[in-house]
C-alpha cells in the first residue's frame, strides 16, 4: 500500500468516525430543551442509542457477508443521514424511531471501523472529534434556531461522509468473519460497562450541573469541554495499548479519572464543574483502550469479535444507563444513580483485569457470523 493510499485511508477512516457520536452527544446537549421529550421519553432516549447500536452490531457480520465491505457502509451512512433528518420532524415518536434507527446504522459503522482502521488512531481520534463537536456545536445551534435545527445539522455531516466513502478506492480489505464461539466474555463487559459510563456523561452531564444549580449555559459548555478532554486520550492510548507492559496498569490509570469526576459530582457537582467534566473527559481513554484491543486481539475473527464485543456490550451498557435513569426518576436526585456508577466503574477496573491477564472465560456465541474455511484462533482475554 502506498503513502499517498496510506493517507487516504486515513482521512476516510477519521471523515466516517466523526460520525459515530454527534447523533448521541447532540441529544445529550439539547434534551434539556427538547420540548417533545419528558422525564420517561428522556431517560429512554439516554437509553436506546445503547440498545439500537448494540442490536445492529450484531446483524453486521450478516450484512457484510450479503453486501459485501463497500455496500454495507453505504448503506449504512444513507440510513444515517435519513434517520437523522427524520427524527426532528414530528414529535416524540419520530424522535424516538429517528434515534433508533441512526443508532443501528452508527452500530455497523461502529463495527467495521475498529477493523477497517486497523489500529489506526485516526479511528479513535474522529469518533473523540465526533463526540465534542456534537456536544459543542448543538448549544450554540439550539438557542440561536431551535432544538430541531440542533439535531439536524448532523445529516448534513452524515451526508458528507457518505459522499466521500463513495469517492473512494476500494483499497479497505473485507474484514473476515469467524464462526463459532468467541472467547470475549471478560472484554465484552469491559466495554460494556465502559460504555454504560461514557454514555451516561454524554447524555446527563448538563442535567446534572443544571440541576445543581450551574447555569445551562455553563453545563453546556461543560459537556463539551469534557469531551474535548477525550480527544487527546483517544490519540495517544491506542499506542499505550500497542505498548504498555502492564495492561492492568493502564485500566486504573485510564479508569481513575472517572472515578475522580464522579465523586466530584456526587459530593459537590457545583463547586468545580469544569474540573469534573475534565476528568470525565479524560476518562474516556478507556474507550479508546477497548476499542483498540478489539482490532489487536483476533486478526482473523476481528470482525466477529467486534460484533461480539460491542453488541452485547452495548446491550450490557442500555441496561445501566436506564437503571440509572429511573433511579433518577425514581428518587428525584442525582445521588442513588451517581453511587450505582462508582460500583460500575470499580466493575469496570476487574473486568478489565481479566480480560488482559489472557484467561479464556466462558465462550460468548456470534449466531450471525460468517463461517470461515479454518477454525477462528484463541483471543487472548
Amino acid at each position: 500500500m502506498s503513502r499517498a493510499t496510506t493517507t487516504l485511508s486515513t482521512v476516510v477512516i477519521f471523515v466516517l468516525a466523526l460520525n459515530l457520536r454527534p447523533a448521541v452527544t447532540s441529544m445529550g446537549a439539547a434534551l434539556p430543551d427538547i420540548s417533545v421529550a419528558g422525564d420517561i421519553v428522556g431517560a429512554v432516549l439516554v437509553a436506546l442509542p445503547l440498545w439500537a447500536i448494540g442490536l445492529g452490531g450484531w446483524a453486521t457480520p450478516w450484512l457484510c457477508a450479503r453486501m459485501g465491505t463497500h455496500r454495507t457502509v453505504t448503506v449504512a451512512l444513507v440510513g444515517l443521514v435519513l434517520s437523522l433528518t427524520g427524527r426532528v420532524l414530528g414529535g416524540s415518536s419520530q424522535l424516538l424511531a429517528g434515534t433508533a434507527l441512526a443508532c443501528l446504522s452508527i452500530a455497523v459503522l461502529g463495527t467495521m471501523l475498529p477493523l477497517l482502521a486497523n489500529g489506526s488512531a485516526a479511528f479513535t481520534f474522529g469518533l473523540g472529534a465526533g463526540s465534542t463537536a456534537g456536544a459543542l456545536f448543538t448549544p450554540t445551534a439550539v438557542m440561536s434556531s431551535s432544538w430541531r435545527i440542533g439535531l439536524g445539522v448532523w445529516a448534513v455531516a452524515a451526508l458528507l461522509a457518505q459522499q466521500v466513502w463513495q469517492r473512494t478506492p476500494g483499497e479497505f480489505p473485507a474484514p473476515q468473519a469467524a464462526s463459532g464461539a468467541v472467547p470475549a466474555s471478560a472484554l465484552t463487559i469491559h466495554f460494556g460497562l465502559i460504555s454504560t459510563v461514557t454514555f451516561l456523561v454524554m447524555g446527563w452531564l448538563p442535567g446534572i450541573l443544571r440541576d445543581a444549580g450551574v447555569p445551562p449555559t455553563t453545563a453546556g459548555v461543560c459537556l463539551a469541554l469534557s469531551m474535548a478532554m477525550g480527544l487527546p486520550m483517544m490519540l495517544l492510548v491506542p499506542g499505550w495499548t500497542r505498548r504498555w507492559r502492564n495492561q492492568t496498569l493502564l485500566v486504573i490509570a485510564l479508569a481513575t479519572p472517572n472515578v475522580i469526576g464522579v465523586t466530584g459530582l456526587l459530593v459537590a457537582p457545583a463547586a468545580a464543574p469544569w474540573l469534573w467534566a475534565v476528568a470525565t473527559g479524560t476518562g474516556m481513554g478507556s474507550l479508546a483502550f477497548a476499542l483498540t484491543t478489539i482490532s489487536l486481539r483476533s486478526r482473523e475473527s476481528s470482525l466477529s469479535l467486534s460484533a461480539v464485543v460491542q453488541g452485547a456490550g452495548y446491550l450490557i451498557a442500555g441496561f445501566g444507563v436506564l437503571a440509572c435513569g429511573w433511579l433518577h426518576t425514581a428518587s428525584g436526585s442525582w445521588q442513588a444513580p451517581l453511587l450505582l456508577v462508582l460500583a460500575i466503574l470499580l466493575g469496570q477496573i476487574v473486568s478489565g483485569h481479566t480480560a488482559v491477564s489472557r484467561r479464556t472465560p466462558a465462550p460468548v456465541a456470534n449466531p450471525l457470523a460468517v463461517r470461515p474455511q479454518g477454525e477462528a484462533p484463541e483471543v487472548g482475554v
